[in-house]
């Protein structure tokens, strides 16, 4: 691999965490000796964010399709019924 492919997967790595505890602690002291690495993590980081929000509204959005599907089909009422009583406060 390139190296700024293998920089990627390190950090991946890293803010998964999914590193070794001693290579986390080298990342980490590398970021402070290197500005352009801490900026590097910063913004796979940012990404990593980006990336669990748009799946998040995906899901969302799939959820909200489904539920519209089923209120909208009567031999499904019941089960809208159903669900629906589950939230109600009693």
């Amino acid at each position: 691999m390139r190296t700024s492919l293998n920089n990627i997967k390190a950090i991946d790595d890293y803010l998964l965490r999914c590193m070794p505890p001693g290579d986390a602690l080298v990342l980490e002291a590398n970021m402070l000796l290197n500005d352009d690495l801490a900026t590097d993590v910063a913004c796979q980081q940012l990404t990593h964010q980006a990336i669990r929000q748009f799946g998040r509204q995906n899901i969302k959005a799939e959820i909200m399709a489904v539920q519209q599907k089923l209120a909208a089909e009567p031999q499904h009422q019941g089960y809208i019924q159903c669900i629906a009583n589950l939230f109600k406060k009693h």
